[in-house]
């Protein structure tokens, strides 16, 4: 066999050799050490080699340990179990159910077509408008799902653009040939002109004796030929850019809404729910009000933000523009009536409202009936709104695996005692100030989210965490993957279009991620202590990690 060929027979079967290896290569440490934190510390390292590496599906991957914890003697199987639908689980379905719902009566694209409709017609602000509604969907659904939603309507608002633009360029060309045409139309001297522009051109082959709309036409179609290729580049390549800024717009704005909110993303949801197991006899507590006034502020700035970096990038000579030409006044008004056209397509709202379906979440929707059984129609048959078999087929259950599988892996952690031993290798964080602390665990934390998914970053890292800061920073920041086009669902939908290159996301998305470690090195600075009542006392409480592992066993 060939060097070659080996190294073909090795790449086709890597993921094969990986899964087999992994827990082969570590068997020594459970072997030599032979206790429970040993076993611990072995079968979390299998699972972050397999989330990481995505050798098997990561669904598949959140379901080991509900095999490896009881065979490792570690935890039993009855206390493993209950963790994939505890009350947190059934709060992260219950967000799905929601949005699913949502989507199925088209309010998403209603809400971004009647924003985009009154946010004003400039491109600019369409942007914003588009961002600002995506952000707003998904902190309630699913950031795959408004992404999905969002980036038909921004690239009906790019082609629309686009097409209005050519027409106007056409336009214009017509505009300025027959002006060159009339200016040869004076008595006595037709036959010269036609002359001189037919031997300018070069290409005019006409005699003198053709007539003069012969000529006009031949020039007309040489003057398209001539100067359109050149107009054309110009346009195509302003077009471009404008549909990559749309939509990376989308893909941010996605990612920026799902940390505004506690059931906006699974790491979030998952933070709640490791918080109250670790640090449930603290009397420390997460909540929707106290996350939402803290995560809130956070994501407005990052759009902000985020939004001028992209009309920098993308759209810098209409960023600082006061008043819009009468062009592309003519493109806005036709913009506003195309979004008017679409948002009117979606006809009539059924009996089910839009406020109905955002106050009656989570289970009704599969009860309430998706017609008004009141109408004077005879063959009227039940449906519920969202069916259960359309229901299964959407929900994400590979997240709500893997939320149970990061609550066992912290279970694990303490049950164990591994995480006493890693907290005196983390010691040296206790040490430093909180500023510094914070932006060592916002870089690094940042950096690692790009390569593997927010979740599986999120268990893997926060059972080795020793206070509620760094805890709060690490999961919150799992949501900031820019700048890969693989790190998040929203920025690989984007990217699937084709019409972004990577070199494009990663020059763009390092800029969003400095954005991004600025903003919550802020947030943990300024407000967050103030609201989650963070003083020096509950702070030093907090590092005192044997005390708190102590009181969190207690509870259990």
């Amino acid at each position: 066999m060939t060097k070659i060929s080996l190294l073909n027979c090795l790449k086709q079967r890597w993921n094969l050799l990986l899964l087999i290896l992994t827990p082969l290569i570590l068997l020594p440490l459970p072997i030599i050490m032979n206790n429970s934190q040993a076993r611990c510390g072995y079968i979390v390292l299998i699972l972050s080699v397999y989330w990481i590496s995505e050798v098997i599906p990561l669904p598949v991957t959140a379901l080991l340990p509900l095999i490896l914890f009881p065979m490792a003697g570690v935890l039993t199987a009855d206390v493993v179990a209950p963790h994939y639908f505890k009350d947190i689980i059934s709060l992260f379905f219950g967000s799905m159910a929601f949005g699913y719902a949502v989507e199925k009566v088209n309010l998403p694209r209603r809400i971004a077509l009647f924003v985009l409709s009154w946010v004003g017609m400039a491109t600019k602000w369409i942007m914003a408008g588009m961002m600002g509604a995506t952000a707003f969907l998904s902190m309630w659904m699913n950031n795959t799902a408004s992404t999905s939603i969002m980036l038909p309507v921004a690239l009906a608002v790019v082609h629309e653009l686009k097409n209005y633009s050519e027409n106007s360029l056409n336009r214009q060309h017509v505009a300025v040939i027959n002006v060159a045409f009339e200016s040869t139309n004076g008595k006595g001297s037709d036959e010269n002109k036609i002359e001189e522009l037919t031997h300018t051109t070069q290409s005019c082959q006409t005699s003198k004796s053709e007539t003069f709309v012969e000529t006009n036409t031949h020039l007309k179609l040489l003057c398209c030929k001539r100067q359109k290729p050149e107009v054309d580049d110009k346009s195509k390549k302003k077009h471009d850019q404008l549909k990559k800024g749309f939509l990376l717009a989308v893909a941010y704005s996605s990612s920026i809404g799902g940390l505004s909110s506690l059931v906006g993303t699974a790491p979030n949801v998952y933070l709640k729910g490791f918080v109250e197991s670790k640090y449930g006899g603290t009397g420390f507590r997460i909540n929707f009000l106290n996350f939402l006034l803290f995560a809130l502020p956070v994501g407005i700035l990052m759009l902000i933000l985020c939004w001028f970096w992209l009309q920098w990038c993308y759209n810098k000579q209409e960023l600082f523009q006061c008043r819009p030409s009468s062009e592309m006044l003519e493109v806005q008004t036709h913009l506003k009536v195309m979004l008017n056209k679409q948002y009117k397509d979606l006809g009539r709202p059924k009996h089910i409202t839009d406020g109905t379906v955002a106050i009656f979440c989570g289970i009704l929707p599969l009860i309430l009936p998706d017609s008004n059984p009141f109408n004077r129609k005879h063959d009227w048959k039940y449906e519920p709104i969202v069916k259960w078999t359309q229901l299964a087929q959407n929900v994400s259950w590979g997240s709500i695996l893997l939320l149970g599988a990061g609550l066992t892996i912290a279970t694990a952690f303490e049950k164990s005692k591994l995480s006493d031993s890693v907290a005196k290798i983390l010691g040296f964080v206790s040490g430093v100030p909180r500023a510094a602390a914070s932006i060592i665990i916002i870089i690094v934390s940042g950096f690692f989210t790009e390569v593997t998914s927010n979740t599986s970053t999120a268990s893997i890292f926060l059972p080795v965490l020793d206070s509620v800061v760094t805890v709060m920073l690490r999961s919150y920041k799992a949501t900031f993957s820019f700048f890969s086009n693989t790190a998040t669902p929203p920025n690989a939908i984007v990217f699937a279009s084709g019409a972004i290159r990577v070199v494009d996301m990663i020059k763009t998305g390092i800029v969003m991620n400095l954005i991004g470690f600025l903003v919550i090195f802020i947030a943990a600075n300024t407000w967050m202590p103030k609201i989650f009542d963070i003083n020096e006392h509950t702070t030093a409480h907090f590092f005192n990690i044997t005390s708190v592992l102590r009181s969190s066993v207690d509870n259990l």
